[in-house]
């Protein structure tokens, strides 16, 4: 496993995230080897990216409705198969902050935004699904972490919204461009969106969240 520091605040070089979500299917195994391998692959190019493990946070017991607790629909039945307990959660994540990676976490419900804090998150992701969540961008905002947001489904006016609302409380915020496709045809990314951004909102990171297919391997 790397030990090399993959992430280091003091020099500005651009930050690659890396998605672990429920891809290790509720195996506290499997997501352990997923980070070393991760941090193994990506430990030559830390001199010129910065690098970070991001997890998906969901209060089950409140998040699901009581009415489909149990039930057969299929995002319903994939969150309840793949939960993680809190030791094998603290177990991941003291992982992550021991490869050397930025640890990121988005946070789906307010209680999830309190375990970001108590799990001493780097930086906050919003979900491009929540743009329109104000509660829970609120309390995001009350953590006083950097945030970066995704764009997909959202129009021009949400995204002022969010872009205003951490710049006027100094948080700093990323946005990053992406298309709610999985996978996403590669005639459907729309990258001339990142310069869009990054022209009208100068004052801010931009960047892009991919969703292409994993088979591609298209470098250039």
């Amino acid at each position: 496993m790397s030990t090399k520091k993959l992430y280091d605040t003091s020099q500005n070089k651009p930050l690659v995230i890396l998605e672990i979500a429920n891809n290790h299917m509720g195996d506290l195994g499997h997501g352990k080897e997923l980070i070393r391998t991760f941090a193994d692959a990506v430990s030559d190019y830390s001199d010129t990216f910065n690098f970070g493990m991001k997890f998906q946070f969901r209060e089950l017991d409140t998040f699901i409705h009581p009415h489909h607790k149990g039930s057969d629909l299929k995002y319903v039945r994939r969150f309840e198969e793949t939960v993680l307990s809190s030791d094998d959660w603290l177990e991941l994540i003291t992982l992550v902050k021991e490869s050397g990676f930025a640890l990121l976490a988005t946070p789906f419900d307010e209680p999830s935004v309190e375990k970001c804090i108590r799990c001493d998150v780097d930086i906050i992701k919003i979900a491009s699904c929540s743009l329109g969540d104000w509660p829970l961008i609120e309390r995001v905002a009350l953590a006083e972490k950097p945030v970066i947001f995704s764009t997909a489904g959202s129009d021009i006016l949400s995204i002022d919204a969010m872009v205003a609302f951490f710049s006027n409380r100094g948080i700093p915020s990323s946005l990053m461009h992406c298309v709610g496709l999985y996978p996403t045809p590669g005639s459907d990314l729309n990258i001339g969106q990142v310069a869009f951004y990054k022209k009208r909102y100068p004052h801010i990171r931009v960047g892009y969240s991919t969703h292409e297919d994993p088979a591609s391997t298209v470098t250039g």
